[in-house]
């Protein structure tokens, strides 16, 4: 898959003599680099012909094979551009299309605003990071790549745990902890308070990469640790893990959300927290939803309220996800109850919002109610459910603000017609880029899909024109 920049409209073109040269030099004929690579032979010469290019994926273990690393091997995949093409050329490669005009309404039409060359990035520990991508058939995914493949065009968050105010990573960050007389653990509980903050501004692109070194500094802690400190570091790295699900699922790579989940649950099992346990449970049922499955997240959700007092806050916090399952099975009659049903365990004056899950309000199971119509195809019960749950949102939530627009997009279009959608959806587009969130994103590349038909539509034209400029394109 070979990749442009929709906003600068350069195209990544290969040096494949290179690629031969260090084939020969590490030794390999094509047969047994392709055996190597896990490929067929035939792939490696389209590679070293021009015909196509290793998959992000594939890239660090290439480089390993050749002798060489990613970084250097980066240039030889994808050397700099010798030039920009024309406006016929970029068309012709890309199927991209060129922002020309935007109506304001009265007068004659002005140059639309150039998009940033910005891309809906997430940064990665790794150094690498999930790039937002436009497929040759249209339909828009998320793949992980080196950053030193990105083209030189696109501007992302180079180094997010420089970004002002963020936690700075690493062991070395311990004796500063201390130096305030705090004890590790809480230290570290500190900082993780912290970075939840961060990413509730940020999104996952600023935080990611901080919060899984952060982890690295646990595991270090509890090398050393015994007794009551080392429970409690278990208990902490816990929480960490669950968080860096979240942020995995919030950043689009489902598959890492849920390794990253599967560790929470084990570490928060053998600390002997129960609460924290049911937590992580009842954040499965909801990866599980965004993932489509249905079924389990009703059977998780299920499970999460058994592990959990009746009537608590958590079993609240269960009972939402496990409606989206149902709505997703098209079981209006048990969503809507579900729904109901941790509206009252909320507002139950009994139950204190402490502790975990007390971000669970009214307006997040309204949010989640108008989500679970839309799935149900009550749209214009939806559109007004997502309307109130923007306005009672607390004005740093601005990641979930983001999420909401996008599916009040796709309500409003079904709902209202196109010109609405496309303006609430160009809203949200601004928070997807900032943030890195494949949820919004991910939203969006439905409502994208089903504007196609709308193309005549200024306000569609502008965003889909806006929209592509913050992608990677297949060629």
């Amino acid at each position: 898959m070979e990749l442009v920049h929709g906003a600068r409209g350069r195209v990544i073109q290969v040096r494949r003599d290179r690629l031969i040269e260090l084939r020969v030099s590490a030794g390999f004929s094509q047969e047994t680099l392709a055996e190597a690579m896990n490929v067929d032979r035939s792939t490696v010469g389209r590679w070293e012909r021009g015909r196509a290019t290793p998959q992000p994926w594939q890239v660090p273990k290439l480089a390993d094979l050749l002798k060489t690393t990613s970084d250097a091997l980066g240039p030889v995949l994808h050397p700099a551009p010798p030039g920009t093409p024309d406006t016929g050329e970029h068309q012709a490669l890309t199927g991209a299309r060129r922002p020309e005009t935007r109506p304001t309404g009265d007068g004659p039409p002005q140059p639309a605003t150039p998009a940033a060359a910005e891309m809906a990035t997430t940064a990665l520990i790794d150094g690498g990071v999930r790039v937002g991508c436009r497929t040759a058939d249209g339909q828009i995914v998320f793949v992980t790549m080196p950053r030193q493949l990105l083209p030189h065009s696109v501007s992302t968050t180079a180094n997010p745990t420089s970004l002002p105010g963020l936690p700075q990573p690493g062991v070395q960050a311990l004796p500063s902890l201390l130096s305030h007389g705090l004890h590790p653990v809480e230290g570290m509980r500190a900082l993780r308070r912290s970075l939840v903050e961060c990413d509730n501004v940020l999104g996952p692109r600023g935080v990611i990469a901080t919060a899984q070194e952060h982890v690295q500094v646990i595991q270090h802690l509890r090398r050393e640790a015994t007794g009551d400190d080392r429970r409690a570091l278990l208990q902490l790295l816990a929480e960490y893990a669950e968080f860096c699900a979240w942020l995995h699922q919030d950043g689009g790579d489902h598959r890492a959300a849920q390794h990253w989940a599967a560790l929470a649950t084990d570490w928060a099992a053998a600390s002997g927290d129960h609460d924290l346990t049911a937590y992580i449970t009842a954040r499965k049922a909801q990866l599980a939803g965004d993932m489509k499955e249905s079924a389990d997240a009703v059977d998780l959700a299920d499970y999460a309220q058994r592990l959990t007092r009746p009537g608590s806050r958590l079993s609240a916090m269960a009972a939402v996800y496990g409606a989206h399952g149902y709505a997703l099975l098209g079981d209006e009659r048990s969503a809507q109850h579900a729904l109901d049903q941790a509206l009252a365990l909320i507002t139950d004056p009994s139950e204190a919002p402490i502790g975990r899950g007390r971000w669970l309000d009214a307006t997040y199971v309204e949010a989640q109610r108008a989500r679970a119509l839309a799935v149900l195809g009550r749209h214009h019960e939806a559109v007004s459910g997502f309307e109130q749950a923007i306005e009672s949102l607390p004005v740093n939530f601005r990641r979930d603000r983001g999420v909401y627009l996008a599916r009040a997009a796709i309500s409003q279009l079904v709902a209202y017609g196109p010109e609405p959608a496309a303006e609430t959806a160009e809203a949200a587009l601004s928070i997807a880029v900032s943030t890195g969130s494949a949820r919004i994103l991910t939203e969006l590349a439905t409502l994208d899909g089903m504007l196609q038909r709308c193309q005549s539509v200024p306000e569609v034209r502008h965003f889909r024109e806006v929209l592509d400029s913050h992608l990677l394109h297949e060629v």
